[in-house]
């Protein structure tokens, strides 16, 4: 082993305390934000995953003569949620759209954030003409809309899960690019890169073993941020009927679109597919307030 290669071991000791993700976990286990918003995802991806056991209809099993004058009757004991204009389970159909709108909003923010982290890591690493082409694609992005964006990619590709997701998730990239690249600038100039400079080690693993590792902390938090964010797209682009084409498809944002007419006689059809939307979204926002204040060495109280 190399002379610089004994110091780069030793700079990357120092640039990680040990124990910090332990603590990071301690610190949110004394969060009561992050432990209620990890109690609502928590049960909605055990919802999801064990939809068919606990599910008390099919999400599609219609019947046709709990309908009262052609409408909807509201939550009784066999139906708590009630039942929809064509006598499907309301509460059945609530259980199974938490695995559309969980996996939409996870491969959404999946692919934002590969692509936003290749990118901003390019620029942040790079700088120079290759980091001024890529910012200025992300600006041009950022000046529009998000919502907007994703509506129109939607509309180029078609309506449908697989555009939506891919939508949602480009819409997002501009975000985590800048974000990423701003980080890793700020790192390239920190102790333990000038040091690892100073003993030779080379500036590509100084990039990917020291600076990319220690900035990856405030894209994990926006990731868990843009959950939420990604899940009310999700729904306000289905709500548009841009969402999945067969309105029978259990999916919340569907789910709104088809209550729209029965606001008025039967408006719990609304109702529990938006709270469902609220609770899931506010969860994911707790999560990532406690990951925030439990990364951010200020808000840790170190120095």
């Amino acid at each position: 082993m190399s002379l610089a290669e004994v110091h780069e071991v030793e700079v990357l000791d120092e640039r990680l305390p040990s124990g910090l993700w332990r603590e990071v976990w301690r610190r949110l286990r004394r969060n009561p934000g992050a432990i209620i918003g990890a109690t609502f995802v928590a049960g909605f991806v055990i919802v999801a995953i064990f939809a068919p056991l606990l599910a008390p209809y099919s999400p599609n099993e219609q019947n046709l003569s709990l309908l009262v004058n052609g409408c909807c009757p509201g939550p009784s004991w066999s139906h708590p949620m009630g039942v929809d204009e064509l006598g499907r389970d309301e509460l059945s159909r609530v259980m199974y759209g938490a695995r559309y709108s969980l996996v939409i909003g996870v491969v959404a923010v999946t692919v934002g954030l590969s692509l936003g982290m290749l990118i901003g890591a390019i620029a942040g690493g790079f700088a120079g003409l290759t980091d001024s082409v890529a910012m200025r694609g992300m600006d041009i992005m950022l000046a529009i809309p998000g919502f907007l964006l994703a509506l129109g990619i939607v509309s180029l590709m078609g309506p449908g899960l697989f555009p939506v997701m891919i939508a949602v998730g480009i819409a997002n990239v501009p975000i985590f690019a800048r974000l990423f690249r701003g980080t890793i600038l700020g790192q390239r100039d920190s102790d333990y890169a000038l040091a690892a400079r100073s003993v030779g080690v080379r500036r590509r693993k100084i990039l990917t073993g020291h600076i990319i590792p220690n900035s990856i902390s405030p894209v994990i938090v926006a990731g868990t941020l843009a959950m939420a964010t990604a899940i009310i797209d999700v729904a306000g682009l289905g709500f548009l009927g841009l969402g999945p084409q067969d309105p029978a498809t259990p999916e919340w944002g569907t789910m709104l679109t088809n209550a729209n007419l029965y606001v008025s006689t039967a408006p719990f059809l609304a109702l529990f597919p938006g709270l469902a939307i609220v609770i899931i979204v506010l969860g994911f926002n707790l999560i990532g307030d406690g990951l925030r204040e439990a990364l951010d060495p200020k808000l840790r109280g170190r120095v």
